[in-house]
């Protein structure tokens, strides 16, 4: 994982793994990543297996009867190479799948949540548990302070209308590096994720320039030509 991802999953936040061969079309993700958590779905624990090992997750939930290995032995191999928060699954009472979910708790599932996920739940659940995102989640550069937890940033101490998502995705990328540069493909990876498509470079420079707009004269975001942004402050 690059030391900027890195960083990102220290300071802000967590990486969220999900295995489940129900994609939601990425409602999930949108919905965690104004609390400061990136999702990655794939839909079978070999793939789980390969994101696990990329990603280095905070938390991992499993569907109960996920194809590929068996859930229950997906579980076993993960904790064997680190200590992720596993949560299960679980389907509704007509669900056969749900009767999977047992195996998964001996494995190592330390939590049980419906399909389909509700992020306020999950939010719920990551933030009890024993390595919690909320103590993870406020930045500060200079008089800037972002609380991904709420949702807010503050300058000088008194919040500013609330951002949109890929302006507040984007604070947030640029202040985990300020004052070096985040380049093209970090935002990129930041604000849309490592799959699927993701805009060029003119949708980027439309977020910067609204983005300095809300900031006025206490931050400058930067345009290093061929590199990426910088923000700095006054």
């Amino acid at each position: 994982m690059r030391a900027y991802l890195h960083r990102w999953v220290e300071s802000a936040g967590a990486q969220l793994l999900v295995v489940d061969p129900a994609d939601d079309g990425g409602a999930l993700a949108e919905a965690m990543a104004g609390r400061g958590v990136h999702v990655t779905w794939v839909g079978t624990t070999l793939d789980g297996l390969v994101a696990f090992g990329r990603t280095d997750p905070h938390a991992v939930v499993v569907a109960a009867g996920a194809p590929g290995i068996p859930a229950d032995e997906f579980v076993g191999l993960i904790r064997q190479h680190g200590s992720p928060y596993v949560i299960a699954g679980a389907g509704g009472a007509d669900d056969p799948t749900t009767e999977a979910v047992g195996p998964l708790m001996l494995a190592g599932a330390s939590a049980v949540t419906v399909r389909p996920y509700a992020a306020q739940h999950l939010w719920d659940l990551l933030t009890h548990a024993p390595r919690s995102v909320a103590e993870h989640a406020t930045l500060e550069v200079g008089p800037i302070e972002l609380d991904a937890t709420a949702y807010a940033v503050r300058v000088n101490g008194a919040r500013i209308a609330d951002l949109p998502l890929k302006e507040f995705e984007l604070l947030r990328a640029l202040m985990l590096s300020s004052p070096g540069v985040v380049t093209d493909d970090e935002l990129r990876e930041a604000l849309w994720g490592a799959d699927g498509k993701r805009p060029g470079g003119n949708t980027i420079a439309m977020h910067v320039t609204r983005l300095r707009t809300r900031l006025g004269d206490v931050a400058d975001v930067r345009r290093i030509r061929g590199r990426g942004y910088s923000l700095t402050v006054v």
